[in-house]
């Protein structure tokens, strides 16, 4: 929790005193503070997150919301289970949507031993783009797109005509629901060990194997998700 908390201040721009994360039985979340904003996640659960500083510390539209969980094996052991971020944009008045998560979930034992990861093939640590990324209220996508533009000339007008509007809708049209199942692998490595696209688990499926290496993932993870958006 420490060395998570400090990476998270450094990349939040936040004091490296300040407590940002909370501890309940063997789940870490974002703790309440000054700082922190209740959101709703995809799974229409209630979080907090925390304010990444873009475009600035006194305007943020990012925010990231992140857990990490374990379980109890016996009295000496504890398991990993799961951990993750979420992505969230939008300004404090505007209720934030998720748009895109990372998450790395460990597998159960099948028979025989063998590591059997949730969604069959799907990528361990992966991302998740959301259907919100892609679907959603016109004016929410307008705000979106605006937040991805090129700044524009100061002074610069921009007109738009109801043929570009009615494009832009219909570019935005249908169902994307089954985004939700699209497992983006983070960490693939097809490059030293070729896939036959049948055995499992697969190079792009793996588990945490220390507490160092787990460390080292939410370090990278939050300092990089941080330096894209910027």
């Amino acid at each position: 929790m420490g060395s998570v908390n400090a990476v998270l201040g450094e990349v939040c721009h936040l004091p490296t005193s300040a407590h940002l994360l909370q501890l309940d039985e063997l789940s870490v979340s974002a703790a309440s503070s000054a700082v922190s904003l209740e959101v709703t996640n995809d799974l229409g659960s209630i979080q907090l997150a925390i304010p990444l500083p873009i475009p600035d510390a006194a305007q943020p539209e990012y925010w990231i919301g992140l857990h990490e969980n374990w379980r109890y094996v016996n009295r000496r052991l504890v398991e990993f289970v799961d951990c993750g971020l979420r992505l969230f944009i939008g300004t404090r008045a505007e209720s934030p949507v998720q748009v895109m998560r990372l998450e790395w979930v460990a597998p159960s034992l099948g028979a025989g031993g063998q590591s059997i990861y949730t969604g069959g093939h799907a990528g361990h640590p992966h991302w998740h783009i959301d259907q919100a990324a892609l679907a959603g209220p016109n004016d929410y996508w307008r705000t979106l797109d605006a937040l991805t533009q090129p700044d524009t000339i100061e002074g610069e007008v921009e007109d738009f005509d109801e043929v570009s509007v009615q494009a832009s809708s219909k570019r935005l049209g249908g169902d994307y629901s089954w985004m939700k199942k699209l497992h983006l692998p983070a960490r693939a490595r097809w490059m030293d060990q070729n896939w036959d696209g049948r055995t499992i688990p697969g190079p792009h499926q793996c588990e945490p194997q220390s507490l160092d290496e787990l460390g080292s993932w939410w370090a990278g993870a939050l300092r990089y998700l941080a330096t894209e958006l910027s």
